[in-house]
């Protein structure tokens, strides 16, 4: 499995994730739609975890420091996502390739999706928010697999036959793999589930999310068809 680790992933925005992570979590107490932990961790930042020092911060008028801005402009889609709840990231991450083993016997591989807009999802059978989103993850299937798109709902730390009935008593057909080990997952700092990811049609990550989200609104299915067209 090879997995790239920039730091662009952590540079940008921490801040701004640690908050939406604390305040989904916060939500979770009164409503199961925040993110939980996989592996009784804190939520960290999503992204890829990195073998580089994130970019350094720099000190602010107050004394407090701060994670350097970037000057860049912002990619075409990012007002866009930004309002659905995903963090853009400031550029698209190549990530490198990786291979998941499904519960039928198959394999994917990232590689095998270049062409097609990802939703790389982490989760598993007894998260609650995980399984709150999974009808509307099956809906947007249903909607879209004719087209440049694929899922890759990676569940993290269970074991083939949990996932397989699991999946069977909810009639779900979206593609579904495992992640036992949890390896896939920690490089993606999966330590919040669900974890979600916006892979565009290079291969590269261009968004991610922690929490439960409803992905067949109007408004989600727009922004697919668009990164889908381009």
């Amino acid at each position: 499995m090879k997995i790239n680790r920039p730091a662009a992933f952590l540079a940008a925005g921490i801040a701004f994730l640690s908050f939406a992570a604390c305040s989904k979590q916060a939500s979770a107490a009164t409503a199961d739609k925040g993110a939980v932990s996989s592996t009784a961790q804190p939520a960290s930042t999503p992204g890829p975890a990195t073998d580089q020092a994130a970019a350094p911060a720099t000190a602010s008028a107050n004394g407090a420091t701060a994670t350097p801005v970037s000057t860049a402009p912002r990619p075409w889609y990012a007002d866009r996502l930004e309002k659905l709840g995903f963090y853009v990231f400031p550029a698209p991450v190549d990530v490198g390739d990786f291979t998941v083993a499904s519960p039928n016997g198959g394999s994917m591989s990232l590689s095998k999706a270049k062409g097609k807009v990802v939703l790389l999802n982490f989760w598993a059978t007894w998260c609650p928010p995980c399984r709150a989103e999974m009808p509307s993850i099956q809906k947007l299937w249903d909607k879209r697999k004719d087209k440049n798109f694929t899922v890759i709902a990676v569940s993290v730390g269970e074991q083939k036959d949990t996932v397989t009935k699991f999946v069977a008593d909810n009639k779900y057909s979206y593609p579904i793999f495992l992640d036992p080990s949890g390896q896939l997952g920690s490089a993606f700092n999966a330590s919040s589930i669900p974890t979600t990811y916006i892979i565009d049609k290079d291969g590269k990550v261009i968004a991610g999310t922690q929490g439960s989200r409803e992905y067949d609104s109007p408004e989600v299915l727009a922004a697919f068809d668009e990164l889908m067209a381009k």
